[in-house]
């Protein structure tokens, strides 16, 4: 019995060699620190997540990837101000995260980043949007939670195909007017912010908006007609100042498909 036991565990120990990082295929490489990233073929890394480095990542750190294979990249909590500019040379980026970093403003290479789908700022100290944004043609989920914002430029509605913007936590006192622009529009999340009143256009004119959250802003009542809003599976209006006469008139609007949090 002990003799065919030690035979298990050998044929267990060679077979959980079949699956570290060596022997996986060069197109999913995902390298998670510095000292990794030093020691393999960069111009293979696929992945690079590097959030809460032990040193900042500097353009030196950075040479070497491949402009092509880098999809993914991740240089959040390093306490930078600005982004490395090595990084507008990685063509291929679909996913980019540089939160709780110390920003203040989107850099314009972001525009040259020409497959970013995907843009992770959260906590930082943004106080503006610029323009140049409007570049990122095939940005499709945009996270600016916990910044300084106080306003979304009308020049986003270049973004047709946004279909996630997370604005939680800024400073805004209305809904972004540009919002109305994105076709394709999904999930729109606005908590916290300092909005008093929802337009019109919110209840009818979002065609495939399935998530909308303003939780723990002072409104008081939403648009008078909600028939564009039927298709939502989640409304979250938790910590909203509302009546009562008006949480019955949201139910009764809604109905019982979509899942409302008061």
């Amino acid at each position: 019995m002990k003799h065919c036991l030690l035979i298990l565990v050998a044929a267990c120990l060679a077979c959980a060699g079949c699956f570290d990082n060596h022997s996986r295929p060069a197109d999913v490489l995902t390298v998670t620190s510095l000292d990794a990233l030093a020691a393999t073929n960069r111009a293979e890394v696929v992945r690079l997540f590097l959030r809460g480095a032990p040193r900042p990542v500097t353009d030196a750190d950075l040479e070497g990837l491949s402009d092509s294979a880098l999809r993914q990249l991740d240089l959040s909590e390093l306490n930078l101000e600005k982004v490395p500019e090595a990084v507008w040379r990685l063509k291929g980026l679909t996913s980019f995260w540089f939160a709780r970093n110390k920003l203040v403003s989107i850099p314009d290479g972001v525009a040259q980043l020409p497959d970013l789908t995907y843009l992770n700022l959260d906590g930082n100290a943004v106080t503006n949007v610029s323009d140049s944004l409007a570049g990122a043609v095939k940005l499709r989920w945009l996270r600016l939670n916990e910044n300084k914002l106080r306003e979304i430029p009308a020049s986003l509605s270049a973004l047709k195909d946004m279909r996630r913007i997370y604005l939680r936590k800024n400073l805004l006192t209305s809904v972004p007017e540009v919002a109305r622009e994105w076709p394709e529009l999904e999930d729109l999340v606005l908590d916290d912010n300092a909005i008093t009143a929802v337009p019109d256009w919110v209840g009818t004119g979002l065609p495939k908006l399935k998530s909308l959250s303003l939780k723990g802003c002072p409104i008081t009542r939403l648009p008078g007609d909600l028939s564009g809003l039927r298709g939502l599976t989640t409304l979250n209006v938790a910590n909203c100042p509302f009546p009562s006469e008006e949480v019955e008139r949201i139910r009764k609007a809604l109905g019982d498909n979509v899942a409302i949090l008061f």
